[in-house]
């Protein structure tokens, strides 16, 4: 009997202690506590970082400084450059362009197949999302003696290189593996440098 009256004098006990435990709905902001853009006439900015915090740089280096005649000479001279090039829409190579950079390609005279190389100076804030996205989703290559990545899919090879403030990308269905476009790779960041 006494073991019982102690069991119950202690579960209201317990019970009290349990309920000082677990946070109370004041506690926890409710979404009408956050203000509305109707009542917040300031434009604070935004301690998130965006692109409009970190805009482009405008690349100007043409296409033909960017890989020389004789370096694409060297690479395969059956190649030249594509004068009316214009890269495809969602493309590496526009969204080089929409970052202000340049969009560059090579066409192989017998068989008509395109080497594309791109570069843009997109800040800091789209580099560093466009390192973190090629973490998970390409292959790191070491060979480009800068942070550089490679993959294909669907037939075609892509390299991203990554040359503080640059982003540069090569393309081509005659890239199988890093190896097959480091020469140009290599070419690009020299003449950046």
């Amino acid at each position: 009997m006494r073991t019982r009256r102690t069991l119950v004098a202690i579960l209201p006990l317990s019970l009290l202690l349990l309920t000082a435990c677990v946070p109370t709905e004041q506690a926890t902001p409710s979404a009408s506590a956050t203000p509305s853009s109707s009542a917040s006439g300031s434009a604070t900015p935004s301690a998130t970082p965006t692109a409009s915090s970190a805009p482009s740089t405008p690349v100007t280096i043409g296409c033909d400084s960017l890989i020389s005649l004789q370096e694409m000479y060297d690479f395969n001279p059956n190649f030249s450059a594509k004068a009316d090039y214009s890269p495809a829409a969602g493309s590496l190579g526009a969204e080089a362009l929409d970052h202000k950079g340049i969009a560059c390609a090579w066409v192989n005279q017998t068989s008509g197949e395109l080497i594309e190389i791109s570069v843009a100076n997109p800040g800091d804030t789209v580099l560093t999302a466009k390192k973190n996205e090629l973490v998970t989703t390409s292959n790191p290559v070491p060979t480009y003696e800068v942070e550089g990545y490679f993959i294909v899919d669907n037939g075609v090879g892509t390299a991203q290189a990554f040359d503080d403030p640059y982003w540069i990308v090569g393309t081509s269905s005659l890239f199988f593996e890093p190896g097959d476009v480091a020469p140009l790779m290599a070419a690009a960041i020299a003449n950046l440098g």
